[in-house]
């Protein structure tokens, strides 16, 4: 799922104006699941099954990380379920993906979280790290974010936010899941959380899984129409931000008609699009106080091809099959069977 396959990836990387929209030379995109455990049980889980059996040791994650690397990936995002459950061993491969990247610099790598773990020792570790992005959740202001996720999720996840070291809050991208009754509570939400110094904003749609709820989901049409009143300038008042980024997703495998009525009315721009050193395509929509709005462009299927998710017991698959609890069945195939290479080769 892009802009990343899970997550912002860390945002827009250097534009390459002499980048070719080869989909054999897009580099490798993996997110992987450290853990299937989160202590959280939020109503729009798209996961909501938990298997513990059979985790990857790390041994065998840094293993497949350095297959993984030496075929090109450049980019890893520890996705879950909640890594901050699994704290040893997310940690020990976020130190094991900056090793590498002291090897290659355009190597990147991050962490999705819900933010309540976020206590001042995981801190510090990762402040250390210097990992390239963190994803935190936030679904709204406090009335829709607690209706979510839960009462006192919000204050947990703010709180612990308003208290990260200044170079890692700069990594932070508030992570925004887009559903039916949360829509009109973004504006203020960004507004709140710009007041605490963060300015990096993620808009996932919300996509139904056989383990969420359907009825949160909101129509394609105002889908469309809420993305081209942020992209205008319409629906935040970017006067009382500072040179923030929103990043409004859309997606070819798990909502290919939502990405096409983008472009039916011009929301994407197909006449003036850009593309990073990573092979994400975009449109960029300046605004004031040198702040932006993105939204990608998927005009592909790269799943498996070059975009792969991994699961905490090492099947490989892409990111949609990883929502069924069936997932092995639906995987590719296990890491436990075969090489990296043979399952992607």
């Amino acid at each position: 799922m892009a802009v990343g396959f899970s997550g912002s990836n860390g945002g827009i990387g250097t534009v390459d104006k002499n980048f070719q929209l080869d989909l054999a030379k897009r580099p490798l995109e993996v997110s992987y699941f450290v853990n299937n455990l989160c202590n959280l049980r939020c109503k729009h889980c798209y996961v909501g099954y938990e298997i513990q059996d059979g985790e990857l040791s790390v041994q065998e994650w840094t293993d497949t990380f350095d297959r993984l690397i030496d075929l090109g990936a450049l980019t890893f995002g520890n996705v879950g379920k909640e890594p901050l459950l699994s704290p040893d061993k997310t940690l020990d491969l976020l130190r094991h993906l900056k090793q590498k990247r002291k090897e290659n610099p355009k190597l990147r790598f991050g962490l999705v979280t819900n933010g309540t773990l976020l206590e001042r020792g995981i801190v510090d570790e990762l402040a250390e790290i210097s990992p390239d992005y963190m994803d935190v959740s936030l679904d709204g202001t406090q009335k829709e974010h607690d209706f979510i996720r839960g009462e006192g999720n919000y204050k947990r996840t703010v709180e612990n936010l308003r208290r990260l070291p200044k170079d890692l809050a700069k990594k932070v991208f508030i992570s925004f899941t887009l559903m039916r009754h949360n829509k009109n509570s973004f504006k203020e939400m960004v507004q709140e959380i710009g007041n605490i110094g963060l300015t990096k904003f993620l808009v996932s749609p919300y996509v139904s899984t056989p383990s969420s709820n359907g009825d949160l989901k909101v129509s394609e049409e105002d889908i469309v129409k809420w993305y081209k009143q942020i992209a205008k300038g319409q629906e935040i008042d970017f006067t009382k931000l500072d040179k923030s980024t929103i990043l409004l997703k859309s997606d070819y495998d798990s909502q290919k008609t939502l990405m096409e009525g983008l472009v039916k009315y011009g929301v994407i721009d197909l006449r003036n699009l850009f593309i990073d050193e990573y092979g994400v395509i975009f449109n960029r929509y300046p605004q004031t106080n040198a702040s932006e709005v993105i939204i990608n462009y998927m005009p592909f299927s790269d799943t498996l091809s070059r975009a792969i998710r991994i699961s905490h017991d090492g099947y490989v698959g892409g990111c949609l099959e990883m929502f069924h609890k069936d997932y092995p069945k639906r995987a590719r195939a296990s890491l436990r069977e075969k090489r990296i290479e043979e399952i992607i080769g």
